[in-house]
């Protein structure tokens, strides 16, 4: 009898860790008292995670950027440790930036075991690989918006999930599968067929492009004009830039119009978007939200570090929303046409109150905090320079 009641503990242990709530993880600029004390920084996260790998690592990033001393050396250090004791380490990066630190590229390469893919939708084409995430022994992700740069970990607000759900990490890995794939052949995949669904009750993966997803994964525009339609009492949302303009000739009111009908409807819609937004023509389409009932939006602008100008650092990069207390969206994505038309991205829908609730005071903190300030539609603004 022993033996059978110790292996329906472990069958219920494995169970109840594969299920386990996903996790809510952040990253802010020093100096600026925003940090939630009740959830950890990704800089400690990802060194703990990839440490757990003991059959795999596949990683899908935008780029990656280090500096001595900088908070992704530890980073690093770890997937050469991993890589060094057997594990497969599979890296993706765009083509896009791939001159952004060579140095770094030189160092993923040479990770023992390890094969580095560059992702290249062609010459002519506007989309890129613009994901980050990665993926441990295949059971164990992490989706947010952070880059694998020393500077989203150290001086740029993220926002990020680490999860360990079947549900959400099978969907994952057949996007890293099929974009593996597309590295090596450029061409685009024929997708397998199947019904989109939401794969367990209020958790769901979604991405972008069209064009790269298969049809069990829904694709990231229509379910969040979905939930922005469904909305009833408020949704805030927190990006680095927000734009119905189209490779600024344009115009793309998929969203657009989803938030002023959400507004029309007496949904009260808070938009907060970093300083970098502030140039035309996306700043006008702002101006022209705020005049509409039930519709705010603020600028987010993070001061310099004590220790100096940062180039593309000290400012609001996450991209999550939430809706009526009780949605969370995480994802990679800024608001506007190619990063859902164009681009790889992957976004994580969680319909849980208590995870909203996490949402919601990572938000209030900035938006009621000093570095944020309501957007003046009669007022000329000057974007931030980023370099």
């Amino acid at each position: 009898m022993l033996p059978t009641r110790i292996a329906l503990l472990a069958l219920l242990l494995s169970f109840s860790l594969g299920a386990q709530t996903p996790q809510l993880v952040q990253s802010l600029p020093e100096g600026t008292g925003l940090e939630q004390k009740d959830l950890p920084f990704a800089k400690d996260v990802w060194p703990e995670m990839i440490r757990g790998a003991k059959h795999s690592l596949d990683m899908a990033e935008f780029y990656v950027a280090n500096t001595p001393g900088g908070y992704l050396e530890p980073v690093l250090q770890e997937m050469e440790k991993a890589g060094a004791r057997g594990v497969k380490v599979r890296i993706m990066l765009s083509a896009l930036l791939l001159n952004e630190d060579q140095p770094s590229v030189a160092r993923l390469r040479a990770i023992p075991g390890a094969e580095l893919r560059v992702f290249d939708f062609g010459p002519g084409k506007r989309g890129i690989l613009h994901a980050k995430y990665f993926i441990v022994d295949g059971e164990e992700a992490y989706v947010g918006s952070q880059n694998l740069d020393w500077r989203s970990l150290q001086h740029i607000h993220e926002t990020g999930l680490r999860f360990r759900t079947p549900s959400l990490v099978a969907p994952l890995r057949e996007i890293f599968k099929i974009d593996w794939a597309f590295c090596q052949t450029h061409k685009l995949p024929t997708l397998p067929k199947g019904e989109a669904s939401t794969l367990r009750p209020g958790l769901e993966l979604v991405a972008s492009p069209p064009s790269l997803t298969p049809s069990s994964i829904r694709a990231a525009l229509p379910a969040l004009q979905e939930i922005l339609g469904q909305a009833k009492h408020r949704i805030r949302v927190q990006l680095l830039t927000y734009s119905p303009v189209s490779v600024k000739t344009r115009f793309w009111p998929a969203l657009d119009n989803a938030l002023r009908a959400a507004a029309v409807r007496g949904v009260a819609v808070q938009l907060l978007v970093s300083d970098w937004n502030l140039a035309s023509p996306a700043v006008d389409h702002l101006k022209s939200l705020t005049l509409i009932p039930n519709v705010e939006v603020r600028i987010a602008t993070i001061p310099e570090s004590p220790k100096g100008h940062i180039p593309f650092a000290r400012v609001v990069h996450s991209k999550y929303m939430t809706v009526d207390g009780s949605l969370l969206w995480v994802g990679t994505s800024n608001w506007s046409e190619d990063y859902f038309m164009d681009s790889r991205n992957v976004e994580i829908i969680l319909r849980d109150a208590s995870l909203a609730a996490q949402g919601d005071r990572i938000f209030e903190r900035l938006w009621n905090s000093p570095f944020a300030a309501r957007l003046d539609p009669a007022k000329t603004y000057v974007p931030r320079a980023r370099e």
